[in-house]
């Protein structure tokens, strides 16, 4: 009996499935069609289909009742059906159209959204669009990650259909060839015309369009938009959209830190800024009619309040949930004057640590920070400003003592570093989960290493210190200028001396400062008298003496005399873009605690003379550490100087 019912439905089915379409006219109709069919389950489209017949598929019920459910994979491992076949299936099961892709009629602008190598390189076809949709047809139409990334990538809200794979690329195939009959390649099936035709086809295949074409683009659908400025109606514009994707993009390309968006009154236009290594750089200046539906379609993509213009609003961006692929950024809204509102993005890629060794640290400075990090209690702390690469160091050390027989436990705000084996916590102070209450949480779950991002008020410090008192070791940041005055910063948020000064195990404290570019930095010797001079440079406001300050700098230059002291300056080449400087470095101090900072801290001492006892000890201060790198030849002394003035 059930067999027959089956039998029936199936047949149904059959008579009623639209055939493969060949243009948008009878694909909207297979739309129209399916709408609001029966659902099929697996079983039922591989029958329907032909695939499998009903007696393999009862032995594989017997065999496993849920084969057919959540294992389908199974089906392709087993060689019961192709790839290509199993998302046939997968596709009439969730009522999604075939195409015929060797004959179907392309719109004559589809490949203008998606271009050839977009589509080779992820095996898709560009149709059409219908009403309010662009279609596409690929071999995974369920695949809801490829979904998101074209829409992301195109602007459009994109329908899959199902096409084979095959067919799909026998038509990219045939698309090919009058895109490589423009750019001049010869079509022929030797090797060597496929060599020599690389950088033409890649020319004729690219139709990217133009960062100008974009803001042209946004520019018309705002303006259609009865030129109403001031309405977010257009944030959701293709145009818009597009151009929000390449912005990112490219900041993401170019290795930007932060994108900065500066709106003006009147006809004033809007500027892009974009900062890399350290840097601001203006990127492009757009129309002043762009202005809110740029800072708007951001809050969309922020889940922020587009209507509140009034007070600063704080968000992030998943680009996975656009189809972008793993990057968050975080977004800060701020109104100024006029009514009118900045924006600045912070782009979090997430990012694997780095070895000690690696960041810029001197030998000596590693050592002195292995050994802090191997205590198996205390307070150990990262300071400088927004951006000094902080966070980059602890997780480095956190890296050296991430090992199975220790538990680490980290808060941060937000999470940028990731490595097997820590247990991470992204704070979230709109539902309480504060650093202070997840330092309260870490205490209960057993840990042997806690790391809190910022050590931000009383609270958190008081608990921070009360945790590496009980057995723990305790890593965090501070936003101070230097170790001594870290001190000083947590002394004054009202922690005991006596607690605090048993507690420290040590500070580092580090600037970011740019790398000369190696490729056209211009060497020059040190003038009579210009060696004493970085001498007196050197040792000012420490109590070392200009001999020892002399030994240090010869030995950073590795010489032995003063005249083979050569310094290098930034020119600007082709390789840095003119700028002289490529990459960044860290400049750090390492204060070790001992039983003088010990004490000066419990007689809370001024950091002039925590610094002076730290030095003698044998502490490289940041001046110290920002001249022996010039000296042999890795910055200039404009960069040595801004990481110590």
């Amino acid at each position: 009996m059930g067999d027959s019912i089956f039998n029936d439905y199936h047949i149904a089915v059959a008579m009623q499935w639209p055939s493969p379409a060949t243009n948008l006219h009878e694909l909207t109709k297979a739309i129209g069609d399916l709408h609001g069919g029966h659902v099929l389950t697996l079983r039922q489209a591989l029958v329907h289909l032909n695939l499998m017949d009903e007696a393999t598929l009862d032995a594989l019920h017997l065999e496993r009742p849920d084969l057919l459910r959540n294992r389908s994979a199974e089906l392709v491992n087993r060689f019961h059906v192709s790839a290509d076949d199993l998302n046939h299936a997968m596709a009439r099961m969730a009522s999604l159209p075939d195409i015929d892709a060797e004959r179907f009629e392309v719109a004559a602008d589809a490949f203008d959204v998606v271009s050839l190598a977009v589509a080779r390189a992820h095996d898709v076809l560009p149709l059409g669009r219908i009403a309010d949709r662009f279609f596409i047809a690929s071999a995974f139409p369920t695949n809801e990650g490829l979904e998101n990334y074209l829409c992301f990538l195109t602007g459009h809200r994109v329908h899959l259909v199902w096409a084979s794979r095959t067919s799909i690329e026998a038509r990219l195939g045939k698309q090919a060839a009058p895109a490589q009959q423009r750019a001049g390649v010869s079509v022929s099936s030797g090797a060597s015309s496929v060599a020599g035709s690389g950088s033409a086809q890649a020319a004729a295949e690219d139709a990217e369009p133009s960062l100008e074409n974009v803001v042209s683009q946004a520019l018309f659908e705002v303006n259609a938009r009865q030129g109403v400025e001031e309405s977010a109606s257009a944030s959701d514009a293709a145009g818009m959209v597009r151009l929000v994707r390449i912005m990112i993009k490219d900041a993401r390309e170019s290795g930007t830190s932060d994108i900065h968006i500066e709106t003006n009154a009147g006809d004033r236009p809007v500027r892009v800024r974009m900062r890399r290594e350290g840097q601001l750089q203006t990127y492009l200046e757009l129309p002043a009619k762009l202005r809110s539906a740029l800072v708007s379609r951001i809050k969309v993509m922020a889940r922020l309040d587009i209507s509140e213009r009034r007070r600063p609003q704080d968000g992030k961006i998943q680009l996975a949930d656009f189809g972008g692929g793993k990057l968050e950024l975080r977004v800060a809204v701020l109104p100024t004057t006029n009514g009118l509102e900045d924006v600045v993005l912070r782009l979090l890629e997430s990012q694997k640590p780095m070895q000690l060794g690696n960041i810029g640290l001197h030998e000596r400075d590693v050592a002195a920070v292995t050994r802090m990090s191997g205590r198996t209690n205390g307070l150990i702390l990262a300071a400088g400003p927004t951006g000094a690469g902080k966070t980059t160091t602890l997780h480095s050390m956190l890296a050296e003592i991430n090992v199975d027989s220790r538990k680490l436990w980290t808060a941060e705000d937000p999470v940028e570093i990731t490595q097997p084996g820590l247990r991470q916590v992204q704070v979230n102070p709109k539902i309480g989960l504060t650093f202070a209450a997840a330092m309260r949480s870490f205490l209960r779950a057993d840990p042997d290493v806690i790391m809190i991002g910022e050590i931000r008020d009383d609270e958190t410090a008081k608990i921070a210190i009360e945790a590496s008192l009980t057995g723990h070791l305790v890593l965090s940041t501070l936003h101070t200028n230097n170790a001594s005055e870290s001190v000083v910063r947590l002394l004054d948020l009202g922690v005991s001396p006596f607690h605090f000064a048993d507690s420290l195990v040590g500070i580092v404290a580090q600037r970011l400062v740019r790398l000369l570019c190696r490729h056209c930095a211009v060497p020059r010797s040190l003038g009579p008298g210009q060696f004493d001079r970085l001498v007196a440079a050197y040792i000012e406001q420490s109590p070392l003496s200009p001999e020892e300050g002399r030994q240090r700098l010869l030995a950073a230059a590795g010489v032995d005399r003063p005249e083979g002291v050569v310094v290098r300056t930034a020119k600007g080449c082709e390789a840095c873009n003119g700028s002289g400087y490529r990459g960044r470095m860290g400049i750090y101090e390492v204060l070790e605690s001992n039983a003088t900072i010990r004490s000066l801290i419990q007689a809370k001492a001024r950091p002039t003379e925590i610094f002076d006892a730290a030095v003698l000890a044998g502490m490289r201060s940041l001046r110290h550490d920002a001249l022996e790198k010039m000296v042999s030849g890795r910055i200039d002394l404009q960069q040595a100087k801004s990481a110590y003035l």
